[in-house]
């Protein structure tokens, strides 16, 4: 098959041109002559099939029109004989030469010794549906209004009247005619009843022979009548018997007709005078009350004859076609062709690099079109090749400098101190990865390539990895996001990543370089426990050490004023005791700053003071020493803190926050609130001055430590601008935080 459209594929142009014209134009016709041809058979098989069908109805109904006006000639000659008799002996009963029931009893007699066909009787019945007088004793004056037909013959009392009746000894219904005649003395209806099967012989053939051997059917088709057994009744020239005639192929079809008894058939016969057999249609159908099978019979040649002429006229339209189409083939062929050929000649001369040739053009057909097109195409092709060669040296210098490009890249990757790699961002699959990041993770380059950074248990928690290569997806740039991961020997450490969205052979792809932070993170963590131990150790030495000592100089000082104030020496000594007065008021002044600059140095003792006192001792500061109002709005109903640590890191950012706001944003107001929902406890530190810009590649020091400290307690710091002025620092931390160390970091070390 494949074979076979690929020869087709392969053939010309004038072949398929032509050959696929010629083939539908074929098609077409021999598809609607097919559709005309099947539609004007159906059309003759209904109509021919129609009319035998209705002349066969009427040839049935003929016959039975005859044979019940036969019948009821006959019944109402009885019934109005009988009526006769029983007004004979009704007038011997009026002249007193009977007794009126011994007339009545004499019409019994008289009515009951006839019978009518076979098993036919008279019988009365009066007005009221009474049998008054039958030959079945049990019938006998019984009412019989229940019966459709008894009510019918009382309402007509005279006349001819068939209905449907079965006797009791018998086991089917069958059709019954009857006549009546009225005596109206007795109020008798005398009814004469028999079954219409038993009047078969009144039947007068000759009355309905003519009509139907007068009905014809095409040329040749006529109607005929034959009983159950194959005895002809009426045929246009044949008489006899027929029940085991065969037709030309061996069937016995009159005894399938006899068999069937209605329906349809086709069988061959031959007419006296005709040299062979032709197929015959037959419709026919059956009379049971006299056993007869009605026919109408139509030879199948007469009745496609309209056909054949079509046939013939639609083979004399493709005989015509295929005239026409050697005709155009001689056209097409001058035309189209021979043109197509020269133009696909002078095609195989520019193909080999002749881009001087052109195309006549001799007309403005589509032919001369192409030829113009062609000539356009060579032209456009020579300033092309022009082009091409000057684009092709100018292609050689950029693939040299992008080679140059690729390599001082690749050295660079390689060579770079971060960890890096390349990862697709559909599937999170690694392509590349340089040295310091196998040195970072533990990986081989081998174990990395191809594999899905996703799945390898890299980032922890994983969503910090989606989250990741989502930005990214975004063209959102992540710059120094701190991060968790493990190492391939499942070791958890602390970094910092940053990446960017790039295009890696053809693909989309996420390029990150990123730092091992755990060393870092740990100095800062000792350098702020050695800071926060030395700020203990200066805040001990001043409540211990110098407060007491400044307490006692300012007793002495005290007991000097006293002195110097007693009756004997105030006179002489009045300006000293000012001065001892002043020095009195500087000390106390001295004892107030270290006592605030003690809880400064080691603000949160939760057993002795709690967070919140802290938080208003700071306030107070805030307002004592830079005169600015700092409000602290606290909406929580227990304390956020449980352990010392933990509330030490919250303090200092809010201390160093409230400290920006009052250095930096010169503020003149400060807030802060603390609130808390169902999951998180929220703490603010807003602020009314300039504001401050918090670019993640420009934060100090200072900011680096509020976010490490919130890091460490397992918070989230942010800092925004508000739409009122001013700057809002927001420090987040979920309820299940404790003991200072976020639950992911409990984690970590926990399978570390």
């Amino acid at each position: 098959m494949k074979s076979f459209f690929q020869w087709l594929k392969n053939l010309n142009i004038r072949t398929k041109l032509l050959g696929g014209h010629t083939l539908i134009i074929v098609l077409a016709v021999m598809a609607g002559g097919g559709i005309i041809i099947s539609r004007v058979q159906t059309t003759i098989e209904t109509h021919i099939e129609s009319e035998l069908t209705n002349a066969t109805a009427a040839i049935r109904n003929m016959v039975r029109t005859a044979a019940a006006t036969s019948i009821k000639n006959h019944l109402r000659a009885v019934a109005e004989k009988n009526l006769e008799i029983v007004q004979a002996v009704y007038q011997e009963f009026e002249q007193d030469l009977i007794t009126e029931t011994q007339a009545k009893e004499l019409c019994r007699k008289i009515l009951f010794s006839q019978t009518i066909g076979k098993t036919g009787y008279i019988f009365c019945a009066s007005s009221q549906g009474i049998a008054t007088e039958h030959p079945n004793p049990g019938v006998t004056g019984k009412r019989f209004m229940d019966r459709s037909f008894v009510r019918e013959m009382i309402r007509m009392k005279t006349g001819y009247l068939e209905y449907e009746w079965k006797n009791p000894e018998e086991d089917v219904i069958k059709p019954k005619a009857m006549y009546m005649s009225y005596f109206t003395p007795w109020d008798w209806i005398i009814a004469v009843s028999t079954y219409r099967e038993e009047f078969t012989h009144l039947i007068e053939i000759s009355d309905f022979r003519k009509s139907i051997q007068d009905m014809t059917f095409g040329k040749t088709g006529y109607a005929y009548i034959h009983d159950s057994s194959g005895n002809l009744i009426v045929h246009p020239f044949l008489t006899g018997n027929y029940f085991d005639s065969r037709d030309k192929d061996g069937r016995y079809f009159v005894r399938d007709l006899c068999e069937k008894k209605n329906g349809k058939a086709v069988y061959s016969w031959e007419n006296p005078g005709e040299k062979a057999p032709r197929e015959k249609l037959v419709i026919f159908n059956y009379i049971p009350e006299y056993d007869w099978i009605v026919a109408s019979a139509s030879y199948l040649d007469e009745i496609y004859a309209p056909l054949n002429t079509m046939k013939t006229i639609v083979m004399g339209i493709l005989a015509l076609i295929f005239l026409l189409i050697t005709g155009s083939y001689l056209w097409v062929n001058r035309s189209i062709i021979t043109p197509l050929q020269s133009l696909m000649k002078r095609f195989d001369q520019g193909a080999e690099g002749d881009f001087s040739v052109r195309m006549p053009v001799g007309a403005t057909d589509e032919i001369g079109q192409l030829a113009g097109y062609f000539n356009r195409f060579m032209d456009k092709l020579e300033l092309f090749r022009r082009n091409l060669e000057s684009e092709i040296g100018m292609r050689k210098k950029n693939e040299q400098a992008l080679r140059l490009s690729e390599e001082m890249f690749s050295k660079a990757f390689r060579s770079n101190p971060a960890g890096m790699f390349i990862a697709v961002l559909s599937d999170s699959r690694i392509i590349n990865a340089n040295d310091s990041f196998l040195n970072i993770t533990g990986y081989s380059l081998m174990d990395l390539l191809g594999r899905e950074i996703l799945t390898l248990d890299f980032f922890f928690p994983r969503r910090e990895g989606r989250w990741l290569f989502t930005e990214i997806r975004e063209r959102r740039p992540v710059k120094n996001k701190e991060i968790i991961f493990r190492n391939r020997a499942g070791e958890c450490h602390q970094g910092v990543i940053s990446a960017e969205w790039v295009m890696v052979w053809g693909e989309a792809c996420l390029l990150a370089a990123m730092e091992d932070m755990t060393d870092t993170r740990r100095l800062e963590q000792k350098i702020l426990k050695i800071g926060l131990r030395e700020r203990q150790n200066i805040a001990m030495s001043l409540h211990d050490d110098l407060c007491p000592q400044l307490i006692g100089i300012e007793v002495m000082v005290k007991m000097l004023h006293r002195h110097l104030n007693s009756s004997q020496a105030r006179s002489k000594l009045a300006e000293e005791i000012g001065r001892t007065e002043k020095i009195r008021a500087v000390i106390r002044d001295a004892i107030h700053k270290t006592r605030t600059l003690s809880r400064g140095l080691e603000p949160v003792n939760l057993a002795d003071r709690g967070f919140d006192i802290s938080l208003a001792s700071l306030a107070d500061y805030i307002r004592e020493v830079f005169s600015i109002p700092c409000n602290l709005d606290w909406h929580l109903d227990q304390a956020p803190f449980t352990d010392n640590s933990e509330a030490t890191h919250a303090y200092y950012i809010v201390h160093e926050a409230v400290h920006n706001a009052v250095k930096h944003a010169e503020a003149t107001r400060i807030d802060i609130v603390l609130t808390s929902d169902a999951k998180n406890i929220r703490m603010e530190i807003r602020d009314n001055g300039k504001g401050i810009s918090f670019p993640t590649n420009t934060r100090g020091m200072g900011i680096r430590i509020m976010t490490y400290r919130a890091a460490r307690i397992g918070g989230t710091l942010t800092f925004e601008p508000m739409s009122t002025g001013g700057s809002r620092v927001t420090l987040w931390l979920a309820l299940h935080t404790h003991n200072g160390i976020p639950a992911h970091e409990k984690n970590c070390h926990s399978h570390c």
